[in-house]
C-alpha cells in the first residue's frame, strides 16, 4: 500500500495541473465566449461525455481487467484487444444512423432559443463521441498496465492546454466560433494518437481477428461482465454529467444556465482529484488482489485507501469553501450564483468521497451485478430529483437534485458492500477526519478577509490547511499518512 499510496500522490500533482488548467479553461471561457456559446460548448462537450461511456458499453472497464487474467502470449489476449478497440466503431455507425432519423425529436428537448445551436452542429456530435470512447479506452488500457503518469498527463495536461489555446485564440479572434467547436472535437485525435503509441510498445497490446480462441462459457461470462459494467461505467458518468444536459434542457434560461453550472462543476472537481488518484494507482492492485483471492490484501486496500482518499478529499474542501468568495470575486458579474450550487455539491461529494472505493471492490468481485441494479437507482434518483427541482429552482436544483441522489447512492452501495464483502470504509479515523474539517470550516469562517482576492486566498489557504494538518497528525487517523510524514522528514523530499 506504501507504493500505491506514492504513486498517488504522484497522480495527484498531473491530476491537480489538470484540474487548474481545467479551472483556467473555464476562466477563460466566462472571459471570452458569451454565456449561450459558452453553455452549448460545454453541453457538447457533457453529450461527447455520456455518450462516449454508453458507446464503450464497458469494453474499457471488461479489457482493464480481463487483461490481468491471461498471461503473455495467451492468443486470448490481442483478440481481447481487437474486440475492444473495432466494436466501438460499428456501435457508432448504427447509432448515428438512428440519430440522424430522430434529429427532430431530438432537437425539440431545447429551449427554443438555444434549437439553432443544436442544428447547427447537430452531426458533429456523433464525431465527438466516437473520438471520446478510444481516448476513454485506450486510457483506461494503459492504467491497467501502470502507465498511469503518461495516460494522466496526457489527458489532464496535454488536452487541456490544447482547448486553453484554442479559446484563447477565440477571445483574441483569430478563429470564429465554427472553428472553436470543430477544434474542441478534432483536438482529441492527438491524445488518441499518442495513447496508442504507447500502447503499441506495451507486450499485452496486440490485435488478432481469431475469437474462436474463447470457449462459449467464456464468451458468456465477459458478456456478462461488459453488460453490467456498461452501466455501472455510464451512471458514474452521468452523475457528473446528467445534471449539465438537464440543466440546458429544463432550466428557463437554457444553455445561458449552463456556465454558471460548469464554473461551479469545475470547482468541485478539486474534490475528486485525491480519489481519481488512489483509484488510478490502487485500482490495479485491487484487481490483482482479487483475481488471486487474496481477500486480506483486498481488504487492506479498501480500507486504508478509503481513509487516504477521505483525508485528501478533506484538503481540498478546506481549500475551496473558505476560498469561495475570491473565486466570485475574479470571475465576471452573472457568476455570483456558484457559491450556493458549490456548497449543496460540495456535501454530497464527501459523503462520496468518505465511502471511499465501493464501486471498484464491487465491480471487481463475484458481486459485480449489484453494481448493475444501483446504478439503475441512481439513473433514476438524478432523473427523477432534477426533472422535479431544476424548474422550480434552476441551477440550485440540479445541485440539490444531484447530491439528494449520490447520497442515497452511496448509503445502498456501503449496505451492499458491508452485506457481500464484509467490508466498510468507516473507522474510528474517520471521526477524526470530520473532526478536523468541521475546524478547519470554521476558522476559515472567521477569518478576517482581505480587499484582494489572490492575496486573501493564499493567506486563508495557509492558516486554514496547516491547522487541519496538524490536527490529523495529533490525532493519528492514517497510518500511511503518519509514515509518508516521517519519510518526507528522513528524506528531505515529497517522494
Amino acid at each position: 500500500m506504501g507504493i500505491v499510496f506514492r504513486q498517488s500522490v504522484k497522480s495527484s500533482i498531473a491530476i491537480f495541473t489538470g484540474a487548474l488548467l481545467g479551472a483556467l479553461t473555464i476562466y477563460l471561457s466566462t472571459l471570452f465566449i458569451p454565456k449561450q456559446e459558452f453553455g452549448f460548448r460545454n453541453n457538447l462537450t457533457a453529450q461527447a461525455v455520456v455518450g462516449g461511456q454508453i458507446l464503450l458499453f464497458g469494453l474499457h472497464n471488461m479489457l482493464s481487467v480481463y487483461i490481468h487474467k491471461y498471461v503473455d502470449g495467451d492468443k486470448r489476449r490481442p483478440a481481447l484487444v481487437t474486440i475492444s478497440m473495432v466494436l466501438p466503431f460499428f456501435i457508432i455507425a448504427i447509432a448515428t444512423v438512428l440519430y440522424i432519423l430522430f434529429k427532430n425529436p431530438i432537437i425539440a428537448l431545447f429551449q427554443p432559443q438555444d434549437i439553432p445551436f443544436i442544428a447547427r452542429y447537430f452531426l458533429w456530435l456523433p464525431v465527438f463521441i466516437l473520438l471520446f470512447a478510444y481516448q476513454a479506452l485506450l486510457e483506461t488500457y494503459l492504467i491497467s498496465q501502470l502507465k498511469v503518469a503518461k495516460a494522466t498527463f496526457i489527458r489532464e495536461v496535454l488536452l487541456k492546454g490544447l482547448n486553453i489555446g484554442l479559446i484563447i485564440l477565440f477571445g483574441y479572434g483569430l478563429i470564429n466560433f465554427d472553428i472553436l467547436i470543430y477544434g474542441t472535437v478534432l483536438l482529441y485525435l492527438i491524445p488518441i494518437a499518442l495513447l496508442l503509441m504507447i500502447s503499441l510498445n506495451t507486450e499485452a497490446f496486440h490485435f488478432s481477428m481469431d475469437w474462436s480462441v474463447f470457449s462459449k462459457a467464456e464468451r458468456k461470462d465477459i458478456v456478462h461482465f461488459t453488460w453490467y459494467h456498461s452501466l455501472l461505467s455510464l451512471s458514474i458518468t452521468l452523475m457528473g454529467n446528467l445534471d449539465v444536459l438537464m440543466v440546458a434542457a429544463l432550466s428557463p434560461n437554457g444553455l445561458s444556465s449552463v456556465p454558471v453550472y460548469s464554473v461551479s462543476v469545475i470547482v468541485i472537481s478539486f474534490l475528486l482529484i485525491p480519489y481519481r488518484a488512489m483509484l488510478n494507482s490502487a485500482f490495479p492492485v485491487l484487481a490483482q488482489a482479487f483475481s488471486e483471492n487474496d481477500m486480506g490484501k483486498v481488504r487492506n486496500i479498501f480500507v486504508r485507501s478509503s481513509m487516504n482518499i477521505f483525508i485528501a478529499s478533506g484538503a481540498m474542501l478546506l481549500l475551496i469553501v473558505p476560498n469561495l468568495h475570491n473565486a466570485v470575486a475574479i470571475l465576471p458579474r452573472g457568476y455570483e450564483g456558484i457559491t450556493t450550487v458549490v456548497l449543496i455539491l460540495s456535501a454530497g461529494r464527501m459523503v462520496d468521497m468518505a465511502t471511499g472505493m465501493n464501486d471498484q471492490v464491487l465491480s471487481i468481485s463475484k458481486h459485480y451485478k449489484y453494481n448493475f441494479y444501483i446504478s439503475i437507482i441512481l439513473v433514476l434518483l438524478i432523473i427523477a430529483f432534477n426533472w422535479w427541482l431544476i424548474p422550480l429552482y434552476g441551477v440550485n436544483g440540479a445541485a440539490w437534485g444531484t447530491s439528494i441522489a449520490l447520497v442515497i447512492y452511496n448509503f445502498i452501495k456501503f449496505y451492499v458492500v458491508r452485506a457481500k464483502l464484509q467490508m466498510q470504509p468507516f473507522s474510528k479515523g474517520t471521526l477524526s477526519v470530520v473532526l478536523a474539517i468541521g475546524v478547519g470550516l470554521g476558522v476559515g469562517h472567521v477569518l478576517p478577509r482581505i480587499d484582494n482576492p489572490f492575496a486573501d486566498a493564499i493567506y486563508r489557504s495557509a492558516v486554514v490547511v496547516p491547522i487541519y494538518a496538524a490536527i490529523l497528525l495529533a490525532l493519528k487517523p492514517s497510518n500511511d499518512l503518519n509514515e509518508y510524514v516521517a519519510a518526507i522528514r528522513r528524506n528531505k523530499r515529497l517522494f
